[in-house]
């Protein structure tokens, strides 16, 4: 049960944990017999579920990475982890190196770039949770073999993408490697010198590709964190404020800068490596960026894994179409609870029905609306993670808290009340000191930070500790000399407050919302102005049925429940003792 679950009987405090355990849901079913992930997700009546080549080395590296994460935050292994990682490697070509896709009704064979990008990065992650010698073989090989195609294409090849930066970087910190280093050092240079993905004055170019550009920065940071280059990690900053600019206070990214039409979608995708760019940026001298992931977290990121499928037509037990080696119809909504949104509009988890034909898939898949990409099905969970493992922080004898979210370390169990109270409570395992982030709505002069030493305080049922004084420092409160056993608590308002937003492209259909907050929090999404019901879509080249309003599938911030005075239950934590860190 979660903060945002309609069918929970009572609230829980925010752990990310919680996230994680609903995605095993999506992991272990939505798959054929064999494990292969769908890619496609279809809102036909019923439902159904499409194989595409984005299967093999896009869904299927994506999940193995979720997998290995979920693990590391909840302890359990999906029941398919290990049956990705052996099929990835079987298509590891012995001459290239690369990733090679099979060739199938839906699928040719070929080496694409992207999916050499997120396999590399999944098999790193793999690597760290379980370093071998066999495996390390397959990433240096792949690194090489992407190497080869940089230097054998020349200008025109693909293998020039800003998309394998980042997964080049976690091979070059996790296996040391040079080569991996200085091939992400080319690349780098040849986007930000050679391409017109990023305008002079740090913008993205008309109709750039969200994700794809957050995860270029997100490896440009790292790499100039690395090579020591101040110049090229401030335009990354300044790329990422201009990012903020595009997106709302609640974290809904445009998935597409500058669409020529009515349709405006968030993916999950961007806001994975949206808040993997913020945490590295935060991580590295810019702890103003906390703020952006609390939010982003709280509201459109939650808001996008699947609760509540009943919007998903599913033939009844008894009849219905049988499976075949590229669909699926068998219990649709129920295998994607745990999954997450594609496309989802500020008020429904699918925005628009588009088809994407021009765009998109063979004959059979022409024609309908995906009501999933599945991309980002192994996205939000990474994106989970990245949160997690950024909350808080123990380094050279100080706990730093980031973020407002209940995390468990071996120094500390800490507990956040948010929207419910402002509070926050560290229990001490281990003599340290404290830093405590202050949220953005909170003066330093409205923050109280009570300290209750061991457990004798709560023994005698005590609800008032012994006063302390914090030290603020930019947007954090510190405490010296802490103790372990100390209990801390540090209060502060959770103001109501309203804004507005509105999303849209440059000269077409802007759509405005109300939000009401309390603290970080979005409590109620309200829909302003006329109930469009359908908008122009350039990919489609006509109108469609489009749901921004208050009518439509899959109904978001359905948080009634967070307007009342209530006692969170704590939610279940999962020690973090993780070595996969790609973000500090």
């Amino acid at each position: 049960m979660t903060l945002s679950d309609p069918k929970a009987s009572s609230v829980q405090t925010l752990a990310m944990e919680t996230y994680a355990r609903r995605s095993f849901n999506y992991l272990d079913r939505m798959a054929d017999k064999d494990g292969l992930p769908y890619f496609n997700i279809f809102w036909t009546k019923p439902a159904e579920a499409a194989h595409d080549w984005p299967d093999f080395g896009d869904v299927m590296s994506r999940q193995l990475q979720a997998a290995v994460m979920a693990r590391h935050m909840t302890g359990r292994e999906a029941q398919l982890e290990k049956i990705w990682l052996k099929k990835i490697l079987s298509l590891m070509d012995p001459a290239s190196g690369l990733l090679v896709r099979p060739e199938t009704s839906y699928c040719r064979s070929v080496a694409d770039p992207g999916d050499q990008a997120l396999t590399l990065y999944a098999l790193v992650t793999a690597y760290q949770d379980a370093p071998g010698q066999e495996l390390k073989k397959t990433i240096l090989k792949l690194i090489n073999g992407i190497r080869r195609k940089v230097d054998g294409e020349g200008e025109k090849s693909g293998y020039l993408s800003g998309f394998l930066i980042k997964s080049l970087m976690s091979a070059a910190r996790v296996l040391m490697d040079e080569p991996a280093f200085l091939l992400a050092g080319r690349l780098t240079k040849h986007v930000f010198e050679k391409t017109s993905t990023f305008s002079p004055d740090n913008h993205f170019r008309h109709g750039g590709h969200m994700h794809g550009n957050l995860r270029t920065l997100l490896g440009a940071a790292d790499y100039a964190l690395k090579a020591g280059d101040p110049e090229l990690f401030s335009r990354v900053d300044a790329l990422y404020r201009y990012v903020r600019s595009e997106s709302t206070r609640f974290g809904f990214l445009p998935e597409q800068i500058g669409r020529k039409g009515d349709i405006v979608l968030c993916e999950t995708c961007a806001l994975m490596d949206y808040v993997g760019l913020a945490a590295t940026l935060a991580n590295h001298g810019h702890p103003e960026y906390w703020d952006d992931i609390e939010r982003t977290a709280r509201n459109q990121l939650i808001e996008s894994q699947l609760v509540d499928a009943s919007w998903l037509e599913s033939p009844d037990e008894s009849g219905g179409a049988q499976d075949t080696a590229q669909f699926t119809w068998s219990a649709i909504g129920d295998r994607m609870i745990g999954g997450y949104a594609g496309w989802s509009s500020p008020t429904h988890f699918l925005a628009a029905r588009e088809t994407l034909n021009a765009h998109w898939g063979g004959p059979e898949l022409k024609d309908k609306t995906r009501a999933f990409q599945n991309c980002c099905g192994g996205s939000g969970t990474h994106a989970f993670y990245i949160i997690w493992k950024n909350a808080a922080r123990f380094k050279d004898g100080c706990l730093t808290v980031n973020l407002h979210v209940d995390k468990l370390l071996p120094q500390a169990e800490i507990r956040c009340y948010q929207p419910y109270e402002g509070l926050l409570k560290v229990e001490l395992r281990e003599d340290c000191r404290v830093r405590v982030r202050i949220p953005s709505f909170v003066k330093p002069e409205e923050v109280r930070v009570e300290v209750m030493r061991g457990n004798e305080g709560q023994a005698k049922g005590q609800n008032q500790g012994e006063r302390l004084e914090p030290r603020f420092w930019g947007n954090y409160a510190e405490l010296e000399g802490r103790r372990a056993g100390d209990v801390l608590r540090v209060y502060y308002p959770v103001p109501e407050f309203t804004d507005e937003a509105v999303i849209g492209n440059p000269g077409h259909r802007q759509y405005r919302y109300r939000a009401t907050w309390k603290g970080d929090t979005v409590v109620r999404m309200e829909a302003l102005g006329d109930e469009f019901k359908t908008g122009y879509s350039d990919f489609d080249k006509r109108d469609v049925p489009i749901f921004y309003g208050k009518e439509g599938p899959g109904p978001l911030y359905q948080r009634q429940g967070m307007m009342s005075a209530t006692v969170p239950a704590l939610a279940p934590l999962h020690l973090d003792s993780s070595l996969i860190d790609f973000w500090f």
